[in-house]
């Protein structure tokens, strides 16, 4: 059997073709795509608070005697909660004591630390733990507390340890950009 040069080069840019086809097809190359949803936030605003969050989660909002509640979920699993209760004038000392006597049933406490939101010391609390509500789901919640404009703001992170380090970009994004108006 002979084979020319000419179709011998031909076969040969054919298969190099082919194999960057599939290679690209395939998803083994990342390339960034501006377009693409998983890039993209919204902004949501209510009752002075305002923040930005990833464009494929959802919020919902609820409110009873004690104030506005606001979800922003991905799923049932991966959330991160803000809640607003009037504090009557009580002092940070007085809610941060408050909370001290706050017991968390299957929670284990892993660390304390202070981080800043919205340009106020924030009080954070990291736990772990296994509860009936997430399915006895290995979990990681993060409980910060800080007082602004005679509120008390308590927000809550709760998303499957074995995610945290995927997501811990999404609930940056929202801790970093929460604004509440004075």
């Amino acid at each position: 059997m002979v084979i020319s040069v000419g179709s011998g080069r031909n076969y040969i840019l054919l298969t190099i073709g082919f194999l960057i086809l599939v290679v690209f097809t395939s998803g083994c190359i990342n390339y960034y795509n501006p377009l693409s949803s998983s890039n993209s936030t919204k902004n949501f605003t209510f009752n002075d608070v305002s923040f930005d969050y990833p464009a494929n989660w959802q919020v919902t909002v609820s409110n009873d005697n004690t104030g506005p509640s606001i979800v922003v979920s991905k799923d049932y699993y991966t959330q991160l909660q803000i809640t607003i209760t009037p504090n009557y004038g009580m002092s940070e000392e007085g809610v941060l004591k408050e909370r001290n006597n706050t017991v968390y049933p299957g929670w284990e406490k892993i660390s304390e630390d202070t981080l800043v939101i919205d340009n106020q010391t924030a009080h954070r609390t990291i736990f772990k733990g296994s509860d009936i509500m997430f399915f006895f789901k290995d979990m990681r919640f993060e409980d910060m507390v800080f007082v602004k404009n005679n509120n008390t703001y308590n927000i809550i992170i709760n998303v499957p340890r074995d995610e945290y380090n995927s997501e811990k970009q999404n609930m940056e994004l929202i801790l970093n950009s929460l604004d509440i108006k004075d």
